[in-house]
């Protein structure tokens, strides 16, 4: 007899057979047995899980002679017949490899014959979301509405994919993924009855790989029974081999690498994820061996029962619990979010190793990083014990005196004047020198003293008084306004300031604003009243005509800036007029007799609003504003002088001439 594999030798037989789908078995022989029996069932589900598995026990219990409680029989020849896939009553259909339509149409035609040799005629579809848009269409009515002797039975993995007109037609059911540990128990009962020498550690390292796949874990079975269950002293295959074969990690190893993740230690992570590489793991499973460590992790930590959840084994879970001693659910979440939207980015790496370390690493900065809310519990902490008593009679930098320098080391030696050169005025770097450091013992030791008023040497005075700035029209600022005058023998401040040196940084106050009440009080000497000058006249609306002093094309310009700010449409219509001149203050603006109308009829309407912007901007408080239409001052033809000199200008332009040569034309008239 032919070899065959785990996977088909031991695949159930019967509804009791199947593992970790009891929901389904139970419901598939309660409907056997009170004869409610559906047209058409979809089994959905991941592979591996039994799916068309238990669309052929189904199929069995249907056409059974001697069905036991719903279970078939497995003796009759009906049974035999699906077992061995030679009934012709029960027809399996890959819908991978017929999607056409044709097929459709053959199994709608198939299902008006009768069964052969049993009750019912069975078709199982497996794969059903391959089948084509247009194959379902031709089967939707007859799944709807098939004959009494026909049963359908659908399995897919994808039923996103399946039309939903096609899954409302029929009874669903999902299929769940097998607990590892009744898929451990499965495969040491299959290892038993094989005798095959494993340990039960390794028979959880194969259900742990198989991913919730009885199919899959039998495969991997028959794996590693091919690889080690070959030596003479019939040794039994270890968890160690089982690890290696498979590139899964040790739960030890996993272990001290979530340690060092969970304290911290980036030199250590680092080294495992090295050592690791080194052996040959695959790192992509690596990497979701630790997102599933960090997941159990934080639902042993906040959950009380983390087996009602998770499913591993009681040593696992323990291992989890003493991880999550060591850190809290604020850290967890960190790392899981980080790690587990990078998941991805890992299998389309050029070099995993890299991208994991640099992910593992900034993972655990996020992690570990000093959040505001621990610096406020820690700060509420401190002042609620008193440790911050009296911060809030702290002054402020700018609350805090400022000592003045000690008496001989003020205004004398920062302000050095110097005898003025005859013919030369003294210049602002000859008349100051920079002033020496302040040290900070100096400042405390002299008692703070008010601004003294200190004479200065007549021969620092020019002998020639400071010419006066000329009064200007234009508003000045509050700091430039020209100040009284001061008495003959009055004594003043100076208002010369000295220069800001280029070492002051901004925002720092200035040596010169420090110094400004120790400045030096200087004695004015009397000026003759002969020589004060007139106040000057003041400004008169120039009498120079308005068209002599701007052009009125300029004028125009300038009023349209003037309002745009403010009327910004206005200052658009204006560009529909074109001014002509100005006459007797006032600016003439014409506008085209047909295209121009409306402009002009707007503007007329904002006359007052124009004119006084007008005014402001001209200074002429007579402006006015004269609007006209004129004929054609949209593409006025050119002077009859001059057209001849236009037309051969436009006969030498590429363009022009390229055109009139193709269509064989000549130039009429030219427009400006």
């Amino acid at each position: 007899m032919a070899y065959q594999v785990t996977a088909r030798k031991w695949r159930p037989q019967r509804f009791s057979d199947m593992v970790g789908q009891e929901h389904v078995a139970r419901t598939l022989r309660n409907a056997i047995v009170t004869g409610r029996i559906a047209h058409a069932y979809l089994f959905v589900g991941p592979r591996g899980i039994g799916k068309t598995t238990s669309a052929r026990i189904f199929a069995k219990a249907l056409n059974c002679k001697h069905p036991i409680d719903g279970e078939p029989c497995c003796e009759c020849s009906s049974c035999k017949a699906i077992a061995d896939e030679s009934s012709v009553d029960v027809i399996e259909i890959d819908a991978a490899t017929h999607t056409q339509v044709e097929k459709a149409r053959d199994i709608c035609e198939d299902v008006l014959h009768l069964p052969i040799s049993s009750k019912y005629k069975i078709y199982i579809i497996d794969e059903v979301h391959m089948l084509s848009k247009s194959a379902w269409n031709a089967l939707l009515k007859t799944i709807e509405e098939p004959p009494a002797h026909a049963k359908f039975i659908f399995a897919t993995t994808e039923v996103n994919k399946v039309l939903p007109t096609v899954i409302s037609r029929c009874q669903r059911f999902d299929l769940s993924r097998i607990p590892s540990e009744l898929i451990a128990r499965r495969l040491a009962y299959i290892a038993a009855e094989e005798k095959i020498n494993i340990s039960r550690s390794a028979l959880d390292v194969i259900a742990r790989a198989a991913d919730g796949g009885m199919r899959d874990a039998q495969s991997l079975l028959d794996q590693i029974v091919s690889f080690f269950g070959n030596n003479p002293a019939n040794e039994t295959i270890s968890e160690a081999q089982a690890l290696s074969l498979f590139g899964l990690t040790a739960p030890g190893e996993m272990e001290s690498l979530l340690s060092s993740i969970l304290a911290n230690d980036c030199a250590a992570a680092i080294l495992s994820v090295h050592q690791f590489a080194e052996q040959g793991k695959n790192l992509e499973t690596l990497y979701e061996e630790i997102l599933t460590w960090l997941r159990g992790v934080m639902l042993s930590l906040i959950l009380p029962d983390p087996k009602t959840v998770l499913d591993e084994s009681l040593e696992r879970i323990q291992s989890y619990r003493a991880l999550a001693a060591k850190t809290n659910a604020e850290v967890l979440q960190i790392l899981l979010e980080q790690l587990s939207s990078s998941s991805y980015f890992l299998r389309e790496a050029i070099n995993k190793q890299v991208f994991m370390e640099t992910i593992l690493l900034r993972a655990m900065r996020h992690a570990h990083a000093v959040r505001i809310e621990d610096l406020l519990t820690r700060l509420n902490q401190i002042r609620k014990n008193g440790e911050l008593e009296g911060i809030d009679k702290i002054p402020s930098l700018s609350q805090i005196p400022v000592a003045s320098p000690p008496k001989g080391t003020g205004a004398e030696s920062k302000t050095k004047m110097t005898e003025p050169v005859p013919g030369k005025n003294p210049s602002q770097s000859e008349m100051t020198e920079p002033a020496p450091a302040r040290r900070p013992s100096e400042s405390p030791a002299a008692p703070p003293i008010p601004p003294v008023a200190q004479h200065v040497p007549a021969a620092t005075v020019p002998a020639e008084p400071l010419p006066k700035p000329s009064v200007t029209p234009e508003k000045t600022a509050p700091s430039e306004e020209k100040k009284p005058e001061p008495l003959p023998g009055q004594k003043v401040a100076s208002v010369i300031p000295p220069e800001k040196t280029a070492h002051e940084m901004p925002g720092e106050e200035s040596e010169a604003e420090e110094e400004e009440a120790l400045e030096p009080e200087m004695e004015v000497p009397a000026e003759p009243e002969a020589e004060e000058e007139a106040p000057a006249p003041e400004k008169k609306e120039s009498s120079i005509p308005l068209c002599e002093r701007i052009s009125p094309e300029l004028l125009w310009e300038k009023l349209a800036d003037s309002i745009r700010p403010s009327a910004y449409s206005i200052a658009e219509l204006m560009k529909e007029g074109f001014p002509d001149r100005i006459e007797n203050a006032a600016l003439r603006v014409a506008f085209d007799d047909k295209l121009g109308v409306a402009a002009r009829n707007t503007l007329e309407k904002e006359r007052d609003f124009l004119l006084r912007h007008l005014r402001g901007v001209s200074g002429d408080s007579q402006a006015d504003l004269v609007f006209f239409l004129k004929k054609k001052m949209h593409g006025e033809k050119a002077p009859k002088k001059k057209l001849e000199q236009l037309k051969q200008e436009a006969a030498q332009i590429p363009v022009v001439k390229e055109t009139a040569d193709l269509f064989d034309g000549m130039i009429v008239d030219v427009f400006e």
